[in-house]
């Protein structure tokens, strides 16, 4: 047997080794004694709740732990099929023949498979298949990614997945933080950016700015990474909607949930909205705007107006509504962008042929008409327009004359939501709780897929969650889940999310920001650990788009 072939036999020996037993505990903490079960994993398993620490009057901080590891390392195969290759595939023809070819290189492969809800229309549950090689224990991901290395070297594609991560039966660990601010807190809720809505900024600095007791991520937003391939060019970008001050300063995907934070209605509320705003020409002509603060001609997470379609071309066309995560594109826009985009607005893309910037002051009295991207004023208002957006306001924008400016933002019954102090963040992920009951409204949110009707993986995996919920009393909930790490907490599937919120005493609760984003900070200091990966070496504190802050009056 060659050196490769005994190393692989021993590294699948030792799989059996080190797996925590039922009962064994991977972390050790101070806590106030046993609290009832969390619902997360078997109904046997308790958690421990930490001593509450009361962070400022009516705002308390406590931490809740459960369960023990007992999910597997393994590596996972890309699956060739007719169009290319997949790490998961609805014909497990495919995944079988890839287990024989593995077979015939000396590799035992299996097929794991799952099946999953069609949410829309009637059809019945699909099945997905992975093809994996080798079972290591929770410690073991050294041996993992050896195996792994065996087998991009026999010219598979492959990465190291830990099984927790399947949304399948578990028992953790997990740990919970929980923030809760009673209504009498002398306390106020605010939605914060970094130094520009257009670049990103961790949430310690971003509290810490703001002069915040309490911060969480907010806003998801348009990432610039190797696995994000239609970034757009800036960072920070909030994914839907994000109202700071009542200034609307990124637009909905309208129909998405979001969470009102002192707002018409109540101090936190959680409903689906709608934005809307549109211009009035000197000349009594109107025009409704596409966006606000983004590149024109690219609408992260869809739900705009006009014709926007999907970059992927699924969906309909014109796609109105929203999906979460997706590009779509409109050759012909307006968009507007205020001070806190940044310094300059975006040069027109390589395949914008027609681009103009309309300048105006404050009181939205044009100022100057110029090629599409140049420095923003102080206290200027600036419209871009692409393709016939452009030409409208060549056509209607005079120097020296104003425009007057409109905006609604309404929510699910069609009522404004605004207030001198409303801050609203959206684009994270969909309602959990409603009206004290569970929730999870993946279609509304566009967390589906176009074609088969099935959920997301940020749906039904388990990822690291930022969660924010009211109580029947009007207490505010910042919660976190941290994940991907099998010793310490492995995160939560949306379900699982939505039944800690109600657990937890939620009325009405969302999910925020998912995966590396998730961060909880009190006073300062970092109160969770997050991850931006399964196979990542340490905790890192990612930069984000925005964050909801308490802060005291």
């Amino acid at each position: 047997m060659s050196r490769l072939r005994r190393g692989l036999a021993a590294a699948i020996a030792l799989t059996s080794l080190a797996v925590l037993p039922p009962g064994a505990s991977a972390v050790a903490e101070e806590s106030s004694g046993t609290a009832e079960h969390m619902p997360l994993g078997p109904a046997d398993l308790q958690a421990v709740a930490e001593v509450v620490e009361t962070l400022a009057p009516g705002v308390t901080y406590q931490k809740f732990s459960q369960g023990q590891a007992s999910d597997l390392w393994s590596v996972e195969l890309e699956i060739p099929y007719p169009n290319g290759k997949s790490w998961r595939v609805g014909n497990k023809t495919y995944a079988d023949a890839l287990v024989k070819d593995l077979a015939v290189h000396g590799f035992a492969g299996r097929v794991d498979s799952r099946q999953v809800p069609v949410l829309t229309g009637s059809g019945s549950p699909l099945s997905g298949h992975a093809v994996r090689v080798g079972q290591f224990a929770p410690d073991e991901q050294a041996l993992a990614n050896r195996m792994k290395g065996w087998l991009e070297t026999s010219g598979y594609g492959a990465r190291t997945v830990y099984t927790a991560q399947d949304g399948s039966a578990t028992t953790g660990p997990w740990q919970v933080q929980v923030v809760r601010v009673a209504p009498t807190a002398d306390v106020t809720f605010k939605a914060v950016h970094g130094q520009d809505v257009s670049t990103t900024q961790t949430v310690r600095d971003m509290a810490v700015a703001a002069g915040g007791l309490v911060a969480v991520n907010g806003s998801e937003f348009d990432i610039g990474s190797s696995t994000n391939k239609e970034f757009s060019g800036y960072d920070g970008d909030p994914e839907g909607l994000y109202v700071q001050g009542n200034n609307l300063l990124s637009e909905a995907n309208n129909g998405r949930t979001a969470l009102l934070l002192e707002g018409a209605g109540g101090r936190v509320r959680v409903d689906e909205i709608t934005s809307r705003t549109q211009v009035t020409a000197p000349d009594d002509q109107v025009r409704q705007i596409d966006g606000v603060n983004r590149v024109p001609g690219r609408i992260r997470g869809c739900g705009g107006i006009g014709d926007d379609h999907r970059l992927d071309g699924k969906g309909a066309n014109p796609e109105g509504k929203p999906w979460r995560g997706v590009m779509c594109v409109d050759d012909n826009e307006v968009v507007i962008f205020r001070p806190e985009w940044g310094s300059t607005t975006p040069q027109p893309r390589p395949e914008v042929g027609n681009s103009v910037d309309v300048v105006m002051d404050g009181n939205w009295t044009v100022k100057e008409i110029r090629p599409a991207g140049g420095p923003i004023p102080a206290g200027s208002r600036i419209m871009q327009g692409i393709g016939t957006g452009a030409d409208w306001l060549r056509a209607h924008a005079v120097v020296g004359q104003a425009f007057k400016p409109g905006t609604t933002i309404t929510d699910s019954q069609g009522k404004s939501v605004t207030s001198p102090t409303l801050s609203a963040v959206a684009g994270g992920g969909p309602a959990l709780v409603r009206n004290g009951e569970v929730l999870v409204n993946t279609v509304a949110n566009g967390m589906h897929d176009a074609v088969y009707g099935t959920p997301t993986s940020a749906i039904t995996e388990r990822h690291p969650r930022t969660l924010a919920g009211v109580t029947a009393t009007g207490e505010l909930l910042l919660v976190t889940i941290d994940g991907r790490s099998p010793a310490t907490s492995v995160g939560v599937t949306a379900q699982e999310a939505a039944d800690v919120m109600k657990w937890l005493g939620a009325r009405d609760a969302l999910s925020l920001g998912i995966g590396g984003d998730t961060s909880l900070v009190a006073r300062d200091a970092l109160y969770n650990r997050p991850m931006d990966s399964w196979t990542a070496s340490g905790s890192t504190e990612r930069k984000v788009g925005n964050a909801v802050v308490v802060v005291k009056k």
